[in-house]
């Protein structure tokens, strides 16, 4: 996966809480510093990929075999890869998100039960992980997993049996089933910590928020990606002409864009405002601001010029990405 527009416009992230140092403010005086993110032997380093952190020193995500062309999901757990066999029964993969008590969000089929969709996989950083099929409400099918916030409640894309058209799937750890959102509005490509599902069609229109039922427009100009929402800020990026040129957007309320600055994308969000993406164009540098506040760019290892896809961001600062043909980085505010 590499940083361009359509990269833009899918969600990965929701992400954990936590922290006794004032996250966003301990990031304005900070060195960033960069290190490489450890591979098991055997598997591929630039297939390797974090999607997922507990913001406690543990994540997860997938890496890449010369012997098949699935993923191959892992769990890191105080920085130490292991492969994750409890998945070793599904079909092409995907971890997908993971939250401050260490709940993995993972999709796709298993092989030996049939069973499809998503599935939350829980204590595989203190041992043998235990796996947990959602239940898809009656008349509908799961597709794939989006998000998984704080609380546990999870988004998913799903379909309606009867004509296959799109729909949201919402299992809230407040409500007694799943919740179908079924809107003109798109599909969510992200979830907030207070159930806020974020909407977007993927085609440069305007997004909206389902909150509670409720659908609630955010106001942006042709053509905008909407990318994420974490504690009630929406983040995005305006394309502008001639390409790659770009500005980053962020809304604390959903009528009002601000203009984040020297953005060129804004990629992942953590709880407290820090906001990861690419530096004054679509193709820029990485680099991380506070809300709409530039604070530095990433630095990339020694010989590395090609640009730098960032996912996740913990609440602990930690910032995970990935550089094409080398591997997957860490940064950290020291």
């Amino acid at each position: 996966m590499h940083k361009r527009v359509a990269v833009l416009a899918t969600a990965m992230l929701a992400l954990g809480v936590g922290t006794a140092v004032p996250a966003a403010a301990a990031a304005q005086t900070c060195t960033w510093q960069v290190s490489k993110v450890s591979t098991p032997a055997g598997y591929l380093e630039r297939s390797t990929t974090v999607t997922g952190t507990d913001s406690h020193g543990n994540y997860s995500g997938t890496t890449g075999s010369v012997a098949t062309d699935a993923a191959i999901p892992l769990v890191w757990t105080n920085g130490r890869p292991r492969v994750a066999d409890e998945l070793s029964d599904f079909t092409y993969p995907q971890v997908v998100d993971e939250n401050s008590h260490g709940t993995i969000l993972v999709s796709g089929t298993q092989r030996g039960t049939g069973r499809s969709g998503a599935f939350l996989f829980t204590n595989a950083h203190s041992g043998h992980g235990t796996l947990t099929n959602l239940p898809t409400p009656a008349g509908y099918a799961t597709d794939y997993a989006v998000a998984l916030n704080e609380r546990g409640d999870v988004l998913a894309r799903g379909h309606a049996v009867k004509d296959g058209h799109e729909v949201s799937l919402y299992w809230s750890t407040l409500a007694a089933a799943p919740i179908v959102i079924d809107t003109p509005y798109g599909s969510g490509v992200d979830l907030d910590d207070d159930g806020t599902v974020l909407l977007y069609d993927g085609a440069d229109n305007p997004a909206h928020l389902w909150r509670h039922g409720q659908i609630v427009p955010v106001a942006a100009d042709f053509p905008t990606l909407f990318r994420a929402i974490r504690n009630g800020t929406v983040i995005g990026t305006k394309v502008e002409s001639p390409w790659p040129e770009s500005q980053s957007l962020l809304w604390r309320e959903p009528g009002t864009a601000r203009a984040i600055d020297n953005g060129g994308t804004a990629q992942a969000i953590n709880a407290r405002g820090l906001i990861a993406g690419s530096k004054g164009a679509l193709v820029g540098p990485p680099a991380v601001w506070s809300g709409t506040t530039y604070l530095a760019d990433l630095p990339l290892p020694a010989g590395i010029t090609d640009d730098s896809d960032v996912y996740v961001i913990g609440d602990d600062n930690t910032i995970f990405g990935r550089v094409s043909d080398y591997g997957p980085l860490q940064w950290n505010c020291a």
